[in-house]
C-alpha cells in the first residue's frame, strides 16, 4: 500500500483516508473513488487529495478490525464494526471487564495504525454496554502488518473478558492501636466506604478478627481468617505503616505466598498492601482510606479480589487511556454483532500454557546461548517463544534470570508474559515452579520447553498437545525418539509439584519412572527437532558461525 497526495486526475481508484463531505452525499473512510466520485471532487473545486493506492494484499478497514478484534475478545464479549473505521466491542453479559493497563498500553505502543482504548478495567458493566473501542486509522491493512499484529497478541490470554461475577466470602481484620473510641469510630468510617465502593462486586462479609497491632498478633489473626476458608481477607489497620519493615508487612511476610503490592505511588494512600496465601487475596487497606479517595487504590483492590492470579508486574502504575464516556449499542450494530470466539482448540483437546525456560546462564556454551544471534538475525531463545505463540499452546510464559533485561527487550513487541526469576542460579527447578506457578485454573497441563531447543516448531507442539487426554487428570506428555525420553515434556496441573525437565538418563530417574503408567511419548519428524544447544560446537552449527 502507498500513502501519498494524487491530483485529481490520478486518484481514480485510490481509498480516501478520512470521510469526506461531498454536496448531497459523503464519501466514508476506505471509499474507493470512481469515475462519478472524481467528477463531484472537481465541481468542488478539490484539485488534489491525500489517499492510499492498495494492491490484492490489502485488508480493508471492516475485515481487518474483524481479525484484529476477534483475536483481542474473550470471554462474554462480541463485537460490531462501523462504516467509519471504529469497531465497537461490547459485554455480553453482566460481569466485570477483565483487561490489563500494561498490555493494552504495549497494544497500542506496537499496533502503528490501530488504536485500542478502554473503559476503565475491572468496572461492573451491564450487558450490551461498550467496553473497549478499536479504531483503525488507515484505509486499508497490509496482509503482512496484520499478521504480525495477529501473532503479537498470540501469547497470552484474550486482552478483553467479562467475568460473571461470584460471591466471595470476605473477612475484616482490626488491627488495635489506641484501643479507644476515636478508633472504633475510624475503623467504622473504612468499613462504610469500602462496602460503599465495592457494593457491586458480591463481597460477603461474614468475618470479624480484632487483633493488637504487633506483627505476632497480625500475622495470627490473618492465619485464622485464611483457616476459615474467607476468599477475600481486608486489614483495617489502627495506625499508618510508614516502612517495608513495619507491623502489617513483617507480620504478612510471615505467613502469605508472596506480598505483589508493598505500596502504590498515591498520595494519602502509599500504605496499601496487597498479598496472596494459596488462592486468598489479603488486602491491607490504607490507614486513610476513608477520606483519601485514591482512585488508584481502588483500581487495584478490584484487581486483586478480581484476577485468578498475581504478580507483582500486575501492580505497574496503569498506563492504558481510558473512554471518556460510553453506551449501549445502536439498533444497527447489534444487528452486525459477532460473538467472541478465542478457542482454537478442537473440540477434545486441552488448555495447555506454554513455559519456555529462558533463565540459564548457559556456561558450558561458553557465553549465553540464548542471546546467540541466528541467521535469522534473532537470537536463539526467540525461536522457542515465537514456537510456542505460533501453537495451540497459550498462554505462554517466559522465565528469564541471567541478562534478563536484554532478553525482555527482545519481547516488547509481543504479548507474552515476561517472568524474572530472582533464583535462578539455584537451579532449573526453581523457575519451573515459577511458571507454573503463574499457569491459570483454565489449563489442564503445562508444556516445559528449554529455551535452548531452536529446531522445535509450533507442529511438534501441537502434536504434543493433541496427545494430552482432556479431562483425564494425571497424565504427562513427553517427546521421544528411538525410545530415548527428550524434552519438551507436558504435565498435567495433578503432578505441577513434581514437574522437572527430562535429563539425559531420564529412563533411570525415579520421578520419571514413577509417572510412566500414564506417560504419552511423541515422535517427532527427525532428531533434528529435539537437539538443544550444550557446547560451543552445537551454538557454532546451529548459528552457522
Amino acid at each position: 500500500m502507498e500513502t501519498k497526495e494524487f491530483g485529481i486526475n490520478q486518484a481514480l481508484g485510490k481509498k480516501v483516508f478520512e470521510e469526506i463531505r461531498l454536496d448531497g452525499s459523503v464519501l466514508p473512510k476506505g471509499h474507493v473513488l470512481n469515475e462519478e466520485d472524481i467528477i463531484q471532487l472537481k465541481l468542488s473545486g478539490i484539485k488534489k487529495l491525500f489517499a492510499a493506492e492498495t494492491d490484492e494484499n490489502d485488508l480493508s478497514v471492516e475485515i481487518a478490525l474483524g481479525v484484529i478484534a476477534a483475536k483481542l475478545c474473550g470471554d462474554n464479549t462480541a463485537y460490531a464494526i462501523g462504516e467509519n473505521g471504529l469497531c465497537k466491542i461490547v459485554a455480553a453479559q453482566d460481569g466485570v471487564f477483565l483487561c490489563s493497563d500494561d498490555r493494552v498500553a504495549k497494544f497500542n505502543r506496537n499496533g502503528g495504525s490501530v488504536i485500542l482504548n478502554t473503559i476503565e478495567p475491572y468496572a461492573i458493566v451491564r450487558e450490551g454496554t461498550v467496553i473497549a473501542e478499536l479504531e483503525m486509522t488507515l484505509p486499508a491493512m497490509p496482509q503482512a502488518q496484520a499478521d504480525e499484529i495477529l501473532y503479537s497478541l498470540s501469547g497470552n490470554t484474550s486482552l478483553l473478558a467479562i467475568e460473571v461475577q461470584k460471591v466471595k466470602k470476605t473477612a475484616l481484620v482490626y488491627t488495635q492501636f489506641y484501643n479507644d473510641g476515636g478508633e472504633t469510630a475510624h475503623f467504622t468510617a473504612v468499613v462504610k466506604k469500602l462496602v460503599r465502593d465495592f457494593a457491586k462486586l458480591r463481597l460477603d462479609y461474614v468475618n470479624e478478627y480484632y487483633a493488637r497491632h504487633t506483627a505476632e498478633d497480625v500475622a495470627n489473626a490473618i492465619e485464622k481468617a485464611v483457616k476459615d476458608e474467607n476468599d477475600v481477607i481486608f486489614i483495617i489497620p489502627g495506625i499508618k505503616g510508614n516502612s517495608p519493615q513495619d507491623v502489617v508487612p513483617s507480620a504478612l511476610r510471615s505467613f502469605v505466598d508472596e506480598i505483589v503490592c508493598l505500596s502504590i505511588p498515591q498520595v494519602g494512600a502509599s500504605d496499601l498492601i496487597i498479598a496472596s496465601k494459596r488462592d486468598k487475596r489479603i488486602i491491607s487497606l490504607p490507614f486513610h482510606y476513608d477520606s483519601c479517595g485514591s482512585r488508584l487504590a481502588d483500581h487495584y483492590i478490584k484487581l486483586a479480589v478480581v484476577n485468578e492470579k498475581l504478580h507483582e508486574y500486575d501492580f505497574a502504575r496503569p498506563q492504558n487511556v481510558l473512554l471518556e464516556k460510553t453506551g449501549e449499542l445502536s439498533e444497527q450494530e447489534k444487528s452486525g454483532l459477532i460473538a467472541a470466539d478465542s478457542k482454537m482448540l478442537g473440540r477434545n483437546e486441552a488448555n495447555i500454557a506454554a513455559v519456555v525456560l529462558a533463565a540459564g546462564a548457559g556456561r558450558r556454551a561458553g557465553r549465553n546461548k540464548l542471546l546467540a544471534e541466528m541467521k535469522d538475525g534473532r537470537p536463539l531463545f526467540m525461536k522457542a517463544v515465537r514456537a510456542a505463540m505460533e501453537s495451540k499452546a497459550g498462554p505462554v510464559f517466559v522465565v528469564t534470570g541471567d541478562r534478563a533485561e536484554e532478553l525482555s527487550e527482545f519481547m516488547e513487541d509481543i504479548d507474552v508474559n515476561v517472568i524474572y526469576n530472582p533464583s535462578y542460579r539455584a537451579g532449573v527447578r526453581t523457575s519451573i515452579a515459577l511458571g507454573l506457578k503463574s499457569v491459570p485454573g483454565f489449563c489442564e497441563g503445562a508444556l516445559l520447553l528449554p529455551a535452548d531447543m531452536p529446531c522445535v516448531d509450533a507442529a511438534f507442539i501441537n502434536k504434543m498437545v493433541k496427545a494430552f487426554r482432556k479431562g483425564k487428570g494425571k497424565q504427562v506428555v513427553m517427546a521421544s525418539k528411538n525410545g530415548v525420553k527428550h524434552n519438551p515434556v507436558i504435565w498435567s496441573r495433578e503432578l505441577f509439584d513434581n514437574a522437572d525437565m527430562v535429563p539425559e538418563n531420564a529412563d533411570l530417574r525415579p520421578i520419571f519412572m514413577e509417572h510412566e503408567d500414564y506417560t504419552v511419548l511423541v515422535e517427532p519428524p527427525s532428531a533434528e527437532t529435539l537437539t538443544d544447544i550444550t557446547f560451543p560446537s552445537d551454538l557454532d552449527k546451529i548459528t552457522g558461525k
